[in-house]
Order: structure tokens, then sequence, then C-alpha cells
């Protein structure tokens, strides 16, 4: 049964975050809300880990590699490969609720074993979670977490209480601040091209991208 660490910001508790840091150094995977929806989260290296959330996940597409959580447009270079342009859109545009895909780096392959040939990169205005990789050094593989409404269709969980409820067995931390999650998604931006493409529309505004 995963541990419900609450624990808060400003000042960050180095404990937690050592704690943190330790589950997902033994390939564990962890819940965080972050800036937009609570997430599955786990070290990128860890493929096991990885297989964790796809387990949970069954409807996620097996062709889809999940998102990479980085803390800085500088941890994003040694796995996104970004042009001098691409530069200038992720400088204006993050930290914030964006997903922006980019190619991937000659090097993510020895880096996380992931022969994926694109990136979606995740640089969130969120301080918990930049505690978190600022701790354990590396980026973190993440996916939404999602579950059934009322009306059969998705939603996500406002509270840590739901996902300890729902997936409190398959897990190792949730990893709590006590606040409700805006259950909102990511604004999807395509940088593959060299040319902003719009995704998918979400929190992000896309006017940031020139879109």
């Amino acid at each position: 049964m995963a541990i419900h660490l609450f624990t808060w910001i400003d000042p960050v508790r180095e404990s937690h975050m050592d704690r943190v840091s330790e589950v997902l150094a033994n390939d564990g995977v962890i819940a965080i809300a972050m800036d937009v929806a609570w997430v599955f989260a786990c070290a990128a290296s860890s493929s096991k880990a990885v297989e964790r959330i796809r387990r949970m996940k069954p409807d996620h597409p097996k062709n889809q590699p999940f998102s990479l959580v980085c803390s800085s447009i500088s941890m994003a270079s040694n796995i996104c490969t970004i042009g001098d342009q691409d530069y200038r859109w992720l400088k204006k545009a993050l930290p914030g609720p964006f997903t922006v895909i980019l190619g991937r780096h000659g090097s993510l392959p020895r880096l996380i074993k992931d022969k994926r040939r694109e990136v979606g990169l995740r640089i969130p205005r969120d301080p918990l979670v930049m505690a978190i990789i600022g701790a354990f050094g590396s980026p973190l593989a993440v996916s939404t977490i999602s579950i059934e409404s009322a009306d059969n269709g998705t939603s996500h969980p406002s509270f840590g209480s739901q996902v300890e409820e729902g997936w409190g067995h398959s897990i190792d931390l949730i990893v709590d601040l006590g606040d409700e999650s805006p259950r909102l998604q990511t604004t999807v931006i395509n940088l593959c091209t060299g040319i902003p493409e719009l995704v998918r529309a979400g929190a992000g505004d896309p006017a940031l991208f020139g879109l």
C-alpha cells in the first residue's frame, strides 16, 4: 500500500525530498499533483517503473511514450534537440502548462534506454515538482491519472485521497500538498518541424508560441 506523504513547500522539507528520491531511485512509482493534474511519475531511466505505470493505464497507446519532465531548459537539452528558434519559444513559454514535442537528443537512448524519435517535454511551474527533480537530479516520466466519471467519460482526481483509494495498492508513494487539483490538460505544441503546431488546446496560451 502506498505511503501517503503530506509535505509542504517554502521551505521544502529535505527529508521528504530524500524519501521521494529513494523511491524513484529504486524503480518506484509516485503520484503527485502537478500544475494541471495528478500524475503517475517515475525515474525516466527506469524501464521497470515505466512498465508499472503502463499496466495501470491499459488504454494508453503502446507506441506513445510518456512525457518527460525536466526542471530547466538546460536539463531538457540533454534529452531533446533544441534549436535556436526552439529555445526562444521555450524561453518565452516555460515553465508553464505546456507539453512541447521536440526531436530527441542523440544521447537519449543511452540516458534512459528509450529509442523514441520525439520527446514530449514538460517544465511545469510547480515548486514541489521542481524540488523533487532538483533532489533526484534526473528527468521524470509522467502520465496523467484518469478516473471514470458518472457519465461514463473520464475525469481526473481532485485530491490525493482519491488517488489513494483508486491506486494506493499499485504505487509506492503519494506526495501531497493537500491542495485541490485544477484537473486540467496541458496545451500540446509540436515544434518538430521548426514551426509551432497546436496539437491540443489546454491550460497554456498558444499565443506564447505565436499561434
